[in-house]
């Protein structure tokens, strides 16, 4: 018996290539395709930000514009229409050299969604914060509150019927209740079941009520304990949660942290416990074309888990680099990432003399506080011996920092998923993470009493734990034949997303079920649970 074909919409603000700032936009990009190419059509709602960097041999086709209603008002709302070449990756990378079997009839589509009012939402130099001023757009309430709803006006246009609406963290996070109130009688939507996934729980999209006349309610419901209030403003990421039929976030052990612990929950783990039959843990995967040392287009040399002597020469080619010196041969450390107190960098900063007295040379790339790019800048040209840093974003580099790295460092304060981590392990790079989220999923600790594990985890949030850490992986690089064994044993895992695609089947499935069986949240129903 075949697996059943869906029709998926997935809402985000992120999709790689197309529009990426961090991991939802990998996820989003890795995700779809994969869907597809199991025999789902799948649609990816985005924002036509000036900025998409849309690949060659794509097709663009326009549709017709819609009035959005908006408050009292209407504002118009432009599409566009993009589909890959046939067969074709969004990633780039040559179909011909994927393993995975194609399934017969799936289909990868985009549809733009362009804001054609005085303000032109999308029409800036960037996505979420203006690069001149350094701080998030003002607007930020009403792009993507009109996004959500844009979007539906934009699907329903196409004469399509739809069996997933997947919506993507805050910014999509009113889809679900557009659906199941605005457009509760849309051909469209009508069978529709929706999904609702937490990338982050720390970036909810919060605002003053006002909002809530612009999404087409009245300030009647916005009291405590209804679904649109949370302390007296309006939470973006709890619209989300309570209206859609189920819930997932990007590990099994975050979706225990955010209904448990107040310091993951971020003021909604009260919405989360009373919701937490609905929700549903499912590990993020890699892209494991685009991710793949033996065809990595990055790397000067390729290297795999049978053959990894290439590795040397990557390492080599990172040292070179980096200006590092030949002598003495000290690890490689590596972090790319956005620099930020979530990814544990006041570790790093608090750690700093410590560090320094490692027999290692650190290698950092990533934008982001002003307080971590300038301790960077600082260490390099203090240090250039010990440390490299490069500001912003190189994917290039980023391969390179994967390749040629001996340990890769994670010392998160708390992390849904990573994938830095799972790039890591499959690029014989060893982990030292802490142990929370998805780090403490994806990595196990190494004993080297049994030799058993993945890298090195430390448990508690403090300086001291994770250079120690650090130390026992640096101790262990020097032991040859133990090493070997654990970059062996680490890029032997598979974190590709086709087990976590099969994850996504199954909680569709349970989302029809409840679909078909009348289980659906209404404005109603959502307000005599609250």
């Amino acid at each position: 018996m075949s697996a059943p074909r869906y029709r998926i919409v997935h809402l985000a603000s992120e999709m790689a290539p197309l529009a990426k700032v961090g991991g939802l936009g990998d996820v989003v990009g890795a995700l779809a395709p994969e869907q597809a190419r199991r025999g789902h059509h799948v649609i990816v709602a985005l924002p036509g930000y000036r900025t998409l960097a849309i690949p060659s041999g794509w097709t663009r086709r326009r549709i017709p514009p819609r009035e959005v209603p908006w408050g009292l008002g209407q504002e118009p709302a432009g599409f566009e229409l993009l589909e890959p070449p046939a067969a074709a990756s969004v990633d780039g990378v040559p179909p011909e050299t994927r393993t995975p079997e194609e399934a017969p009839g799936g289909s990868l589509r985009v549809l733009l969604v362009e804001h054609l009012g005085e303000r032109r939402f999308y029409d800036r130099s960037g996505i979420y914060d203006d690069p001149l001023r350094g701080q998030s757009f003002p607007d930020a309430a009403e792009r993507f509150l009109f996004f959500a709803r844009a979007a539906l006006h934009g699907l329903s246009g196409l004469g399509e019927r739809f069996d997933i609406l997947h919506a993507h963290d805050h910014q999509a996070g009113w889809a679900p209740c557009f659906a199941r109130t605005h457009f509760a009688a849309d051909p469209a939507f009508a069978s529709a079941a929706t999904v609702f996934t937490i990338h982050n729980l720390g970036y909810q999209g919060i605002h003053d009520p006002w909002v809530l006349a612009l999404a087409g309610f009245g300030r009647e419901l916005f009291y405590p304990t209804a679904p649109f209030e949370f302390f007296g403003r309006v939470n973006d990421m709890k619209v989300g949660l309570v209206f859609a039929d189920l819930l997932s976030t990007v590990s099994p052990r975050y979706a225990r942290e955010i209904r448990t612990n107040g310091e993951y929950g971020f003021g909604l783990e009260g919405v989360l416990q009373r919701r937490a039959g609905d929700l549903r843990g499912i590990l993020n995967g890699i892209d494991d074309a685009w991710w793949d040392p033996a065809r990595d287009r990055f790397l000067p040399h390729a290297f795999d888990r049978d053959h990894p002597e290439g590795k040397a020469r990557v390492r080599a080619a990172l040292r070179q680099a980096c200006g590092f010196p030949e002598t003495p041969d000290w690890p490689l450390i590596g972090t790319v990432s956005r620099l930020v107190d979530q990814k544990g960098f006041d570790l790093v900063e608090q750690a700093e003399a410590e560090l320094l007295r490692l027999d290692g040379r650190f290698v950092v790339l990533g934008a982001g506080q002003s307080r971590y790019q300038e301790l960077f800048t600082r260490l390099m040209i203090q240090h250039p011996h010990r440390f490299h840093y490069r500001a912003g974003f190189d994917e290039r580099f980023a391969h390179l920092i994967e390749g040629g790295c001996d340990l890769y460092l994670m010392p998160s304060r708390y992390e849904p998923c990573g994938l830095n981590q799972m790039y890591s392990l499959r690029y014989g790079t060893i982990p030292v993470v802490r142990r929370t989220g998805g780090l403490a999923d994806t990595v196990e600790d190494f004993d080297p009493e049994t030799r058993a594990g993945t890298g090195f985890v430390f448990e508690r949030y403090e300086p001291a734990e994770m250079v120690a850490a650090l130390r026992r992986g640096l101790t262990a690089w020097r032991q040859r034949g133990l090493w070997a064994e654990l970059m062996r044993r680490g890029m032997s895992h598979d974190f590709s997303w086709r087990a976590s695609a099969d994850g996504y089947d199954r909680l569709y499935a349970d989302a029809l079920q409840r679909v078909r069986a009348g289980h659906v949240p209404t404005l109603e129903t959502v307000r005599a649970q609250a």
